[in-house]
């Protein structure tokens, strides 16, 4: 793959956004996970000795991160395109999604954390963060939209054997990655089978 060091770029937004998604999500209370917010009991165990700064600094790197992630997307798509202009076309479109809605959902967790941290964690705050939570709840299913979108056209080509990688390769893909961390509940596991995506990616290019 020409320019191949553009996946440790992607690699490395990924790391920094699993530091991210760890800001939020592990709290001096334990860790968050998104059925809390029924719970204001909970929820203040949680967040009373959370810093405001912690969403905030997870929204600006956090945008930094998905920067630097979305040109590793944008170049297995062009990739792809040798191979295959339609799986190529639907992994473009699928970067995009995750690129458009899933930088809005980020912004979405980290703004709804805030909000509840300057609530002084109080039981109307708890409702003013589930109410923006409900009420953009389109842009994380449009993100996650654009995952599973970019997986399978990631996915088909190359354990078909469409591509000059092996078809045990497949494995080097977001969702099997990240179905494997499923029932351990890791925070930013996603970001941590993207960043496994790109490196194991890397390492099979230079061979």
């Amino acid at each position: 793959m020409e320019h191949s060091w553009i996946l440790i770029l992607a690699m490395i937004g990924h790391v920094l956004c699993v530091y991210c998604d760890r800001l939020i999500l592990c709290t001096p209370g334990g860790n968050f996970n998104y059925s809390d917010i029924k719970d204001n009991e909970k929820m203040a165990r949680l967040f009373t000795a959370m810093p405001e700064s912690a969403p905030l600094r997870s929204l600006v790197l956090g945008t930094l991160a998905m920067f630097l992630q979305f040109f590793g997307y944008l170049a297995l798509g062009i990739w792809m395109r040798q191979y295959s202009a339609l799986w190529a076309n639907i992994m473009i479109v699928g970067a995009a999604m995750i690129y458009t809605f899933g930088l809005a959902h980020h912004i979405q967790g980290c703004a709804a954390e805030w909000i509840y941290i300057k609530s002084d964690h109080s039981e109307e705050g708890r409702k003013l963060t589930a109410d923006f939570w409900d009420k953009t709840s389109a842009v994380m299913i449009g993100c996650y939209a654009g995952i599973i979108l970019f997986s399978v056209a990631h996915f088909i080509p190359v354990v078909a054997g469409m591509t000059a990688l092996p078809a045990w390769a497949c494995v080097f893909n977001l969702l099997p990655l990240f179905l494997v961390q499923a029932p351990f509940n890791i925070p930013g596991a996603g970001n941590i089978a993207g960043a496994v995506m790109y490196l194991g990616l890397f390492i099979l290019f230079l061979i």
